[in-house]
């Protein structure tokens, strides 16, 4: 009697878990203008560095936050995150999307992720963030590297 109520119960339980799954459709990733990069981000005509420099007047605690993690990095990574930032902000419109489109849908796309996760945090996330520092940013010098410099 217990092995047929036990059976009974499997069976309906496997029919919920397939009917959810069932419901689901198939899963797909993709990149909108505000994720996995904020739109202004996309848009802006800003540098690296202008960014940052907004960042430290209009989110003084999002700058100080990135750069004590930043600073606990090795020389190496550090050139390589400004590498690859400015890479980025060389990049027009089309291409940054396209970026954005492949850190949404390839998980191993970016490379530097993997050495260091939050690389980008200051540029990449946190949409309040991006939207007061490219309000400012073009007021910033473009080219001024003393905002890699934090102590």
């Amino acid at each position: 009697m217990i092995r047929k109520t036990f059976h009974q119960a499997a069976r309906a339980f496997a029919a919920i878990v397939l009917a959810g799954v069932a419901g689901l459709g198939s899963a797909s990733a993709d990149a909108t203008d505000n994720f996995p990069i904020p739109n202004r981000m996309l848009h802006t005509s800003c540098t690296a560095e202008q960014i940052m420099a907004a960042a430290r007047d209009v989110a003084p605690v999002y700058y100080e936050r990135y750069m004590i993690d930043y600073n606990n990095k090795s020389p190496e990574l550090h050139q390589a995150v400004q590498d690859r930032i400015h890479w980025f902000y060389a990049m027009d419109y089309a291409g940054r999307r396209a970026y954005s489109e492949n850190l949404a849908t390839d998980i191993y796309y970016e490379k530097l992720a993997f050495a260091w996760p939050n690389w980008a945090k200051l540029f990449f996330n946190n949409h309040g963030v991006a939207a007061r520092t490219t309000d400012v940013c073009e007021q910033y010098p473009a080219q001024d590297m003393a905002v890699w410099t934090w102590a």
